[in-house]
């Protein structure tokens, strides 16, 4: 994933499990907006379904969208997945990069830490995505992303991630503070008006700040 340089993009993230439906609606959405790339959670186990990996891969690739899978090292290799989200852990990555090469895009979830950002930054990760303690509050969760990416943006030039974002809102704070990306799922799949909608309204939200 590179970082395009013309402000915050939008990095849609899918639920593990997912329907031929919901693969049609996010290939519709992809011609919308400013879809970055795109990532399929793990199961519990920390694998993906492969089967639904592959049907996901063929949308991604037709709306020239890169998909990543999280966790799943193994089968992103076999399927031909763009890379890894991984956590931040200096033997996993080490790991993922030697199992998929120099061109893969390998990211890495480092919570709200500093050192780890710097420590996988420097090792060669693609990005570098901030996330909030589980169970914090969301006002407390956000106050601590924007310090971090603020800090981060000013700082380093390793393109950063805001995980998880909550709302269009909380996206155009996160981009206004310095975010490369701002990695959305729920919020999307959830709208009433489907996907397609969501992202647009989500890339206005990011043009205008």
């Amino acid at each position: 994933m590179v970082y395009s340089g013309t402000g915050c993009e939008i990095y849609l993230v899918f639920p593990p499990e997912i329907s031929h439906k919901t693969a049609v609606q996010f290939a519709e959405s992809g011609s919308l907006g400013n879809i970055a790339c795109a990532l399929l959670q793990s199961r519990r186990d920390g694998t993906v379904d492969r089967t639904h990996g592959e049907m996901l891969l063929r949308f991604a690739h037709a709306a020239n969208i890169p998909l990543l899978l999280e966790n799943d090292i193994s089968a992103a290799a076999e399927l031909g997945a763009d890379g890894v989200h991984i956590p931040a852990d200096e033997d996993l990555y080490t790991k993922a990069r030697n199992a998929l090469g120099d061109d893969a895009i390998v990211g890495v979830d480092c919570g709200l830490s500093r050192h780890a950002g710097l420590t996988l930054g420097e090792m060669g990760a693609d990005y570098v995505a901030f996330s909030g303690a589980p169970g914090q509050p969301q006002c407390a969760r956000n106050a601590g992303l924007v310090e971090i990416i603020r800090w981060w943006s000013q700082t380093v030039i390793v393109p950063c991630v805001a995980w998880d974002t909550s709302s269009g809102d909380a996206a155009r704070r996160l981009a206004g503070s310095g975010a490369d990306f701002v990695a959305m799922g729920a919020p999307i799949w959830s709208h009433p008006e489907g996907p397609a909608t969501a992202t647009a309204e989500l890339s206005a939200q990011l043009t205008d700040r």
